[in-house]
């Protein structure tokens, strides 16, 4: 019914005459059905009829407004017509809308669409996410979804303000709307996320266009007060039927492999893969060297690191931890250059005597971002050379 609203609201914003707009559902019901004579009582009266009365009303209703036409000897409008002709039905008419067109339209709109990018908003992707789903299992067809995140826009928010983060947002919405598809369907899912739903669509033709979404939006020139902000994102991708057959399912599954792309140094698209680690992990066997933070701990230890990514590192030690321990991590990762990690201790698991395996989660607002640049790019050259 909605949408049939909706097509009623178009026609009469487009006409200046109810003359025309009354010829306009007439062509409607031809093309529609008796579901626009109702459509028309409800959203102009408020009135909810049964299809024989909506249409029995609606023809009595141009039968009246013809009638006080002639009497008055010029056309009268629609509005007026209503309310005599209900009234003397005995209807009461409490919420007549003729009069809040716009304001209605304003609610049907914001009922699905994001009031700052102008795309539709969380609920409505859901929604037809679960309808494209039903149509692709009847018909044996594939579909995608794309999660993405504007990398590091907190950032963003801090250093410039969020008016321009909220102009940032704008723009990227723009660009992703007019590079998609016509079939496809982008939302702003909240925040810096936005969720593209692509309909007969496989992983692979969805990587394609999601990168080219994301050449574009790093090309973008993204400036306040004469000074370039650089702007990227990050997307993840997943699939129906290959990855999921449920749509919280699918976008989970998105979201998993989206951090996976943040975990390869931003800037990035990923593909989902059985690999349910949130970051991209890199074998890396490399002595290290450990402290505990803080003044009474001056004693630093010798370890061997075991793997890293950019969330964290795990590295076997001779002695054993307290989970919640802030500690700082020397490590040759680049050219055997030491960078220094500072993180806190999430795992400690006995291997055997004096043999500790420690997982730390590293902070990187407690240390400088040249160390966590550092540690993606050594991630991106060693995956590009596994491949």
């Amino acid at each position: 019914m909605d949408s049939i609203k909706q097509l009623i609201l178009s026609c009469r914003k487009e006409v200046e005459s109810d003359d025309v707009f009354i010829e306009q559902v007439n062509n409607l019901i031809e093309t529609h059905g008796d579901i626009i004579y109702q459509a028309v009582f409800e959203l102009f009266a408020d009135l909810t009829l049964s299809p024989i009365n909506a249409k029995k009303y609606w023809y009595g209703l141009l039968t009246r407004r013809t009638e006080i036409s002639q009497s008055l000897g010029d056309s009268i409008s629609l509005l007026a017509v209503m309310c005599d002709f209900l009234s003397r039905l005995g209807l009461s008419i409490n919420k007549l809308k003729l009069v809040e067109i716009e304001a209605y339209e304003n609610t049907i709109l914001h009922s699905s669409h994001d009031h700052l990018t102008g795309l539709h908003n969380r609920q409505y992707i859901l929604n037809a996410l679960e309808q494209q789903i039903a149509l692709a299992q009847r018909n044996q067809s594939e579909l995608s979804i794309l999660f993405i995140d504007v990398d590091d826009f907190k950032d963003v928010n801090d250093s410039y303000g969020h008016g321009v983060g909220d102009d940032i947002l704008k723009r990227i919405s723009s660009i992703i709307s007019k590079e998609i598809r016509q079939c496809d369907i982008v939302a702003r899912y909240g925040g810096e996320e936005f969720v593209v739903l692509m309909p007969l669509t496989s992983s692979i033709e969805a990587l394609i266009l999601a990168d080219r979404v994301r050449e574009y939006i790093e090309q973008e020139e993204f400036h306040t007060n004469g000074k370039a902000i650089p702007v990227t994102i990050s997307g993840g991708i997943a699939s129906f039927p290959v990855n999921a057959k449920k749509a919280d399912e699918l976008i989970n599954i998105a979201d998993s492999a989206l951090y996976r792309a943040k975990g390869a140094g931003k800037n990035n698209i990923s593909l989902f893969t059985k690999d349910n680690r949130r970051f991209l992990r890199i074998d890396l066997i490399k002595p290290i060297k450990i402290k505990e933070l803080g003044f009474s701990h001056p004693q630093s230890c010798s370890g061997v690191s075991k793997d890293i990514c950019v969330g964290g590192i795990l590295f076997e030690n001779q002695t054993p931890l307290d989970i919640g321990t802030k500690i700082q991590v020397s490590i040759p990762i680049v050219e055997d250059e030491p960078v220094l990690l500072i993180g806190t201790v999430v795992r400690v698991e006995v291997l055997a005597e004096h043999r500790y395996d420690i997982g730390v989660v590293i902070a990187f607002k407690e240390m400088e971002k040249l160390a966590k640049n550092e540690i993606s790019r050594f991630l991106i050259n060693q995956a590009r050379k596994s491949f």
